[in-house]
């Protein structure tokens, strides 16, 4: 019997980064000796929220292969989903700082 104990993972709901939970996943799948099918039992099991969504558009016969599943929470929650997002919000703030400008230009003219 190993007197080694098994560190689990923690949880991903997508709404922490990606990267951060990547990374301390890996770190206890590596310090588990987990092969991969192990590992994407533990990365699906993990998922939560939004993260666990991702799951449905993964074929069933994939489930079992942890590059297949990386490979869609990156899609969904990597640092380029990240980008766009913030690209979005500075849209929106560029948008109100202009909106906001125009409202206060007339006042010059007075």
């Amino acid at each position: 019997m190993s007197s080694r104990r098994t560190i689990k993972p923690l949880t991903f709901d997508g709404q922490t980064s990606w990267t951060v939970f990547k990374t301390q996943f890996n770190v206890v799948s590596s310090t588990n000796g987990w092969m991969d099918s192990v590992k994407a039992i533990q990365l699906v099991a993990s998922l939560r929220g939004s993260a666990a969504e991702v799951l449905q558009g993964i074929p069933a016969d994939k489930l079992t292969d942890p590059t297949t599943i990386e490979k869609a929470l990156e899609s969904r929650f990597g640092d380029s989903h990240l980008t766009q997002f913030y690209r979005t919000e500075l849209k929106k703030e560029d948008r109100s700082q202009e909106k906001a400008f125009k409202n206060w230009l007339p006042m010059l003219n007075e």
